[in-house]
């Protein structure tokens, strides 16, 4: 190699680095708004620094010391809160509900314990852009499908992929419980008996999937500990053990009440300790004895209609205030809609205009959620040492009213200018109108309006 090709090989040696260094972090500093930190009190005229993905201060703009050089920003009059936490989404696991190619929400079988959410997750999603010019930054992406349906993941919704937009995986495993009634709807077709013989065989499917495991996990014990021959790996299995242990929780799917009640007893007598409970509003029929087992509930969904021709139309709106009045932790979630994701905050609006208090319903889609799906060291709320993961509003963003205006995930500023609905909608108002009607010449000889 002569001196000129091994000059040049250096060079592109050390461009390559150069590209591949990480950039300095920049040092943001949000001042002269009220914050709102969800782990404290509001505070008035605050500042909030964070450097490159985490933020490192919070407080009063007398007690916060912002760093020479850090890119300053002024807004006054504006509102700086944690970003919303969805407690349970399919965001990125369905695109078009009636294409069954990029729909992940429903797998074939009774036991999905090895579906894992965040490898199917579609970082190029077009319902996440909506959902995070609503203020959402996290969801806890659910899979669906049988009895077992796999194990969930916090996504951070901004990345390249979805190995990159994972916070925290896995975070449970699902269980999908058996109704116990039938539904008393026109449109359901089956008959009584039908329904009693699917009910029969749904429980005792679910009960051999977990008396299988159980009898896997003695048998790859004893193989471990070659007291037995060894067996081989089944991954269906091998992701219900951490459930058997109590090393993971499990989020049981129930939504009425005699279901529910069913479930707690089932997971009673099985000794599954580590419980989190998905409900609609019947949860609040059980809420004295989900506090006395201290039994996190997820609330899915609070814009809805009553179940039943005997229940007050608010029903569903009261039910979040109910659980908390009873001491039951909660959590309130969008229906599991991701389409309509970004409406998460106007169902906790919609709970605390019945009866659950204010700061209750902002930490029941902040924090709360955080704690309930064990990320609440990195999400939730704004502290020092947590994820950079904010929005600017110009009031209550449980307000319809209010306007989003700005919004970070991890450090990074989203351009909400890129998101596909607002484009449609800049694009559209700006078509072309239809020229305005002229009036009608007058007839030969009519006589002239006076």
């Amino acid at each position: 190699m002569n001196r000129l090709s091994r000059s040049y090989g250096l060079a592109l040696l050390a461009a390559a680095f150069l590209a591949a260094a990480p950039l300095a972090a920049e040092v943001t500093a949000l001042t002269g708004a009220t914050v709102h930190p969800v782990s404290g009190p509001d505070i008035p005229n605050g500042v909030v620094v964070f450097d490159g993905d985490r933020i490192v201060a919070v407080g009063a703009a007398s007690a916060v010391s912002i760093p020479a050089g850090a890119k300053v920003i002024s807004i006054p009059g504006q509102h700086v809160y944690p970003g919303f936490v969805d407690p349970t989404s399919d965001l990125g696991l369905i695109e078009i509900g009636s294409v069954r190619g990029p729909n992940d929400t429903r797998e074939t079988g009774n036991d999905n314990a090895n579906i894992r959410a965040e490898v199917a997750f579609n970082a190029d999603s077009l319902l996440i852009g909506p959902a995070v010019a609503g203020g959402v930054t996290y969801a806890h992406v659910v899979p669906g499908g049988g009895i077992f349906n796999g194990s969930s993941a916090v996504m951070r919704l901004h990345g390249w992929n979805w190995t990159d937009m994972t916070l925290r995986a896995p975070i449970g495993m699902h269980l999908t419980y058996p109704r116990l009634k039938r539904p008393d709807s026109p449109w359901f077709r089956q008959s009584e008996e039908e329904f009693a013989k699917q009910k029969e065989k749904a429980l005792k499917s679910l009960q051999d999937i977990l008396d299988a495991a159980r009898a896997y996990k003695t048998a790859r014990e004893a193989g471990l500990q070659k007291k037995a021959p060894a067996i081989e790996v089944d991954p269906r299995y091998e992701d219900l053990i951490p459930v058997l242990d109590g090393k993971e929780p499990l989020f049981i799917h129930a939504f009425e009440k005699t279901q529910i009640e069913s479930a707690l007893d089932w997971a009673k007598r099985e000794k599954l300790t580590r419980l989190v409970l998905v409900a609609g509003p019947d949860a609040q029929y059980v809420a004295r004895r989900l506090a006395q087992e201290k039994v996190p509930v997820i609330l899915d969904g609070v814009l809805d209609l009553p179940a039943r021709r005997w229940e007050p139309y608010d029903a569903v709106y009261a039910a979040a205030g109910v659980l908390h009045r009873a001491g039951v932790t909660v959590a309130i979630a969008d229906g599991g809609d991701a389409s309509n994701a970004r409406n998460l905050p106007f169902h906790a609006a919609m709970a605390a205009a019945f009866g659950l208090p204010k700061e209750v319903a902002l930490r029941s889609v902040t924090l709360t959620p955080a704690e309930i799906l064990g990320v609440a060291d990195r999400i939730g709320s704004l502290d020092p040492g947590k994820e950079a993961s904010l929005f600017v509003s110009d009031g209550d963003p449980l307000e319809i009213v209010t306007h989003i205006e700005r919004v970070w995930i991890a450090g990074q500023e989203i351009d909400l200018t890129k998101e596909r609905q607002r484009e449609l909608y800049e694009r559209y108002r700006g078509r072309p109108q239809p020229a305005a009607p002229q009036p009608a010449a007058p007839k030969p000889g009519a006589a002239r309006p006076r």
